[in-house]
């Protein structure tokens, strides 16, 4: 409780300046739903452009390998905008759609997670709770920190997350992988070491990557994911490389990778999995505020 709200006064102490010309905006509670909706008139006519002072986001499609690529870049003015939300309580192993908790969280943008409660194991934080402290060496871990930086742990330890914990704050943490990027350089391992999610083979993929800070010193994140019949986790980090991401890492795939904004899925899959938890962006504009182009 107490590292609960030493982050939540930190949030609110953090400046926070739209990235925009119009007026500063306070920074999100810590967990629980993101207060306030999409703002209306902030989303494009082609639905793959959003845009509303405290949040911008554009997708674009490619084809690779004749698979559909979406690139989703998100820039967020503050980093409480950058949050996760789960089925039903943290612990449980309550599963719904992505677009389920989309709506039910006022997400702007919306991903699945790392399928959490599916296994027993890892090192799971979410919004500064940890609700799973199972360690396995092999299975990377992705951090998002006290200032909205994705962090990785590769095949973490106890003396690993203890180390790090010492002068730094866990708000959200994901166990699948493996890692892809981390510090702009690209991971080397053998296979059989990593949890994997069938590196070599095709399949759906969902990676996040963080790229470098836009002039505004904003934090900036890139999900790159693919439909089916889908690439390999390698041929996913290549396209994160070509991108310029600083750090990349796997998330759930196959029928749970999902990509939605404002409402609308964006990519295409031939099933909808429920699954336990989503990443997702909120706006920092209040409700009742409308947005012209």
């Amino acid at each position: 409780m107490k590292r609960l709200m030493a982050i939540f006064m930190l949030m609110l102490l953090l400046p926070c300046v739209a990235l925009g010309d119009t007026a500063e905006y306070a920074p999100l509670p810590l967990g629980g739903a993101a207060p306030y909706p999409a703002v209306p008139g902030a989303l494009s006519e082609d639905g793959l452009h959003y845009d509303d002072g405290s949040m911008t986001v554009d997708i674009e499609t490619a084809v690779v390998d004749d698979v559909t690529v979406y690139y989703v870049y998100v820039t967020v003015a503050h980093n409480s905008q950058l949050r996760t939300a789960t089925a039903g309580k943290p612990r449980s192993k309550t599963t719904a759609p992505v677009e389920q908790m989309a709506e039910k969280n006022n997400a702007v943008l919306a991903f699945n997670g790392d399928y959490y409660n599916y296994r027993e194991v890892g090192v799971v934080y979410r919004s500064g709770e940890r609700i799973r402290y199972n360690i396995r060496q092999g299975m990377d871990m992705l951090i998002v920190d006290e200032n909205g930086d994705l962090v990785i742990i590769e095949s973490p330890t106890k003396t690993k997350v203890e180390n790090y914990l010492k002068e730094h704050t866990i708000v959200e943490a994901f166990s699948f992988g493996p890692a892809l990027i981390k510090d702009g350089e690209r991971l080397q391992f053998k296979y059989a070491e990593k949890n994997s999610c069938g590196y070599p083979t095709p399949d759906e993929r969902l990676i996040i990557c963080q790229l470098a800070d836009t002039e505004e010193g904003r934090n900036q994140y890139l999900f790159i994911a693919c439909d089916d019949p889908g690439l390999s986790v390698r041929r996913m980090t290549d396209l994160a490389e070509e991108k310029g991401a600083i750090v990349a890492y796997n998330l759930d795939g196959g029928h749970s990778t999902s990509i939605y904004l404002c409402g609308a899925r964006i990519n295409q899959i031939p099933k909808d999995r429920a699954v336990g938890d989503i990443i997702y962006f909120a706006t920092l504009v209040p409700s009742g505020t409308e947005t012209t182009e």
